[in-house]
């Protein structure tokens, strides 16, 4: 079985957002108080008191194989039984560092079969530390910078316009006069990029529910397209994730995959560490 379809070369989901030249608007007089209550708005899990949490990933095989399974059914089955000896999990420690971990049923029996495991190690671990990344900016603390850094904010009619630097490079983010960011953009050396969020609002905040977004690299291919879902459930009424569905477009080649996260264990200096 072949496994060049599984390597998941997924830098675009390391995207905040696109940088785009902005024209002048109505600066915010009590910029800081709106900054101040957009930060307030969303759901921070390190606010909530996570100190970090371990869970298993499981890929659905089924669907990442669905035309093998309808050009060669045994042979796809057979796959989907070799796959489901493949394990994953994650942990995301206190430092925002997202660590991928794998381990197979029964060791390669061939060349070709371990190079094929290689391949979807790689893949599996690009694609979850880059979902975690962009996950964090809206779900650890917070997606907006301190109401005390440097920062233009103006007044576009139905919107605001935030602008700032993130190190070198350049970042506008735009949101709703209800707070809810509808854009962020950024413009560095190396990419541009630009993520459209989606959330649900829940007793603590805004919660990411997905996101589009689109990367672009400075040069060479990795031209991304990217559509989103995210699932949270509470766990001891902390909001972690429980499916991942990706879908994304790079270079012309398109990739759909689902991803089920179970088995949480949390560490919380609020209330202690919890298992699901």
């Amino acid at each position: 079985m072949k496994f060049s379809w599984l390597k998941l070369y997924l830098p675009m989901l390391l995207v905040c957002g696109l940088a785009a030249a902005a024209q002048s608007h109505t600066p915010v007089a009590d910029n800081k108080k709106v900054i101040e209550d957009a930060r307030h708005a969303y759901y921070s899990l390190r606010g909530a008191g996570l100190d970090e949490f371990r869970a298993t990933i499981k890929p659905n095989w089924e669907i990442l194989l669905k035309d093998q399974l309808k050009a060669d059914p045994a042979s796809a089955q057979a796959g989907i039984k070799l796959l489901n000896g493949l394990h994953f999990s994650m942990l995301l420690d206190g430092t925002d560092k997202v660590t991928v971990t794998h381990h197979a049923d029964a060791a390669p029996v061939n060349e070709q079969q371990r190079q094929g495991f290689d391949q979807i190690y790689s893949g599996m671990d690009q694609a979850i530390s880059g979902f975690f990344t962009t996950w964090s900016l809206f779900m650890l603390n917070s997606p907006l910078p301190s109401a005390d850094s440097e920062y233009r904010l103006e007044d576009i009619g139905t919107q605001y316009r935030l602008s700032y630097k993130d190190g070198s490079a350049d970042v506008v983010t735009t949101m709703g006069k209800n707070l809810i960011i509808t854009e962020i953009k950024v413009n560095s050396r190396e990419f541009v990029s630009s993520v459209r969020p989606k959330f649900v609002h829940v007793a603590k905040g805004f919660v990411l529910t997905g996101y589009d977004a689109d990367y672009q690299p400075a040069s060479g291919p990795g031209a991304v397209k990217l559509a989103i879902k995210i699932d949270h459930e509470p766990v001891s009424g902390l909001q972690l994730p429980v499916s991942l569905v990706l879908d994304s477009v790079m270079d012309g080649t398109a990739t759909h995959m689902e991803l089920a996260f179970s088995e949480h264990e949390v560490k919380s200096h609020l209330v202690g560490a919890i298992t699901r």
